[in-house]
């Protein structure tokens, strides 16, 4: 054998020799937490008993989850009396039924029971040596808010099922899991004497939290109003200057803990309202406004426009009866609201049937209309809800704003067009997502009319009242007040800030600041004076009650398909002079918006000013 390769030979032997030399001095001298893991596994058995999760987190850092303190009592089989007698004194200790430890023996594994801190106490005091007290948190409490938005998770394996904790899912679950431990012999039976260990393993990361932009003292302020009014339905609050919701609540809600009553419930816990698009009644005549003001220049204001009343020169698509070509259309009913409930009336070709025609004055100036409690749109009777008054006679734009005059704005929108008005609509974000789905909480997009058909005469007076196909989400409301209480500039709207670690420094940015000016700020300001004058003498009034500094708002009451059901809105900015959030109030069949509606704006406005907001 040549020296050469002798010398190759020797030198590996060497090297294979050092590298276990190494591995030795690693594992003699540096922690590893999983040879710890495995070498404990190797000789106790053991039962996992909680997975550890960050926390969910308001603007502040105060935390939604993990608030509340948990007691459970571990019940170490192997030490477990045969008596009866000790089993149901520490049964009644803990405030459970005794069957619970009815077929347990000295070989079934160990296991928890959940209790209180009376329980906590009195087993305490019992000092028995088969029972031990640990101390954790609850994931939820009985006074948890924004349920909707948390979502929840599985108590089985403790994986997010719905809202933050499923969107988040990687980032709250840590990897940290605590168990129990039961020294036990090569057949797995506990040996006595050895004992139960409790044990905490991790993978090393460092526990991450999901920051949002909801405020937990606002969050509270709008449950407690939602509950003192009484309302099923939904409320968003949004920061006017930069998009952020700081609460967001749908009622009626749920137990996180016991999700499995709710799965067949007819009352929809689970669905959150405040994300979901319904119909949006008056709440459009905002859009009207807008598209008014932004469009006033080029619409004709007069005679009636012989060119149509789609804003472009077309014939509106009508066909002889008035009625549109979209597939959807107008029946043979028309429904209106007479401020308590909706009445059917079949449309009328012979305008004298009602005497309507001898009272019809036309839309000639916008400054000088006279209500006569309907319009006649093509032989189309259409009724505002003053038309058992008599209708509100004299008004120009501003009043009949204050007072939500139907006929009105159905007047105004056959010389704005349907393009038009859909075109203003979608600029404040209606018929498209806000974009916290990207952040984790689902949200509807609404629904506008299609931008590429001809809509009829009647079909422009459904929409200018809010009616018909128009589809809208409280989210999208509470922003299309703000962008109107922001001057005219849209911002992106956020739920979710950050993902922050334990000690709040940031691990990624998850919030965008973004704005764009969608109209102008002369119209902005105009609009914010209309919804300025229904709070101080028009429909809502009562959105104005009990705290200083006014608001801007607008009332609707919105027709659903059913004649027993109408829902109520109210959308509003405070405080009136320098707006700093806007609100959107979303009660489900609450009728009329500045009844319903209207008061529980008011007691957030009023609460959130009294904490110094």
């Amino acid at each position: 054998m040549s020296a050469k390769r002798i010398y190759f030979m020797g030198g590996t032997i060497l090297f294979i020799f050092t590298l276990l030399i190494l591995r030795v001095a690693i594992i003699q001298f540096v922690p590893d937490r999983s040879l710890e893991e495995a070498a404990f596994r190797q000789r106790v058995s053991s039962t996992a008993i909680e997975r550890i999760r960050g926390n969910i987190l308001d603007r502040n850092s105060i935390p939604f989850t993990n608030r509340k303190e948990k007691y459970s009592a571990l019940i170490k089989t192997a030490y477990i009396p045969q008596s009866d007698t000790e089993r149901r004194r520490v049964c009644e200790a803990l405030g459970v039924d005794a069957d619970i430890l009815n077929g347990v023996t000295s070989k079934s594994k160990p296991f928890l029971i959940e209790t209180d801190k009376a329980g906590h106490d009195a087993v305490i005091g019992l000092n028995v040596e088969w029972v031990s007290m640990i101390n954790s948190v609850e994931r939820y409490d009985e006074g948890a808010l924004a349920k909707h938005v948390m979502g929840y998770i599985n108590r089985s394996d403790q994986i997010g099922q719905a809202g933050i904790e499923k969107a988040y899912e990687k980032v709250l679950r840590d990897n940290a899991v605590f168990e129990i431990g039961t020294v036990t012999d090569a057949a797995k039976k506990p040996i006595k004497g050895f004992g139960y260990k409790l044990k905490s393993w991790s993978d090393g990361n460092r526990r991450l939290n999901v920051k949002l932009t909801l405020d937990y003292h606002v969050q509270r302020i709008v449950e407690e109003a939602m509950e003192n009014g009484g309302i099923s339905g939904a409320v968003v609050v949004e920061d006017v200057v930069t998009g952020d919701i700081l609460a967001m609540a749908s009622m009626p809600d749920f137990d996180q803990n016991a999700v499995e009553r709710y799965l067949d419930s007819n009352d929809k816990e689970l669905f959150n309202k405040a994300t979901a698009a319904y119909n949006l009644g008056s709440i459009f005549k905002i859009i009207d406004a807008a598209a008014y003001f932004e469009n006033k220049e080029t619409i004709v204001i007069g005679d009636i426009d012989k060119s149509g009343a789609d804003g472009s020169g077309s014939s509106n698509g009508r066909n002889e009866n008035g009625l549109g070509h979209h597939g959807n259309e107008t029946g043979d009913e028309y429904r209106f609201f007479d401020g308590y409930s909706y009445g059917t009336m079949p449309f009328v070709y012979e305008p004298y049937d009602f005497g309507v025609y001898d009272r019809y004055h036309g839309f000639d100036d916008p400054d000088h209309y006279y209500c006569t409690g309907a319009v006649d749109i093509n032989g189309l009777i259409f009724k505002c809800y003053s038309y058992f008054q008599g209708g509100h006679g004299d008004v120009d734009l501003e009043k009949a704003f204050a007072l939500s005059c139907n006929s009105y704005f159905i007047e105004l929108c056959q010389k704005i067009g349907y393009r038009n008005l859909t075109a203003m609509a979608r600029k404040f974000g209606l018929g498209g997502k806000t974009g916290i789905s990207e952040q984790g909480v689902p949200e509807a997009s609404g629904n506008l009319p299609d931008m590429d058909t001809y809509y009829s005469s009647a079909d422009i007076a459904n929409m200018a009242i809010g009616q018909g196909v128009i589809l809208a989400t409280p989210l999208q409301v509470a922003d299309m007040t703000a962008t109107i209480a922001n001057g005219g500039i849209k911002n992106k709207v956020n739920i979710v800030d950050s993902i922050v670690d334990s000690s709040g420094s940031i691990v990624k940015q998850i919030k965008k600041s973004e704005g764009e000016r969608i109209i102008s700020k002369e119209a902005s300001d105009k609009i914010r004076e209309l919804m300025e004058a229904v709070t101080l003498n028009g429909t809502g009034t009562e959105a104005v009650m009990g705290y200083y500094g006014g608001a801007g708002g607008k009332t609707g009451s919105a027709e659903t398909g059913s004649e027993e059901i109408v829902h109520a809105w109210f959308a509003g900015y405070f405080p009136a002079a320098e707006p700093r959030y806007s609100v959107a109030v979303f009660a489900e069949d609450g009728r009329l918006g500045g009844k319903s509606a209207a008061p529980v704006f008011a007691e957030i406005a009023k609460g959130m000013l009294e904490k110094g907001y």
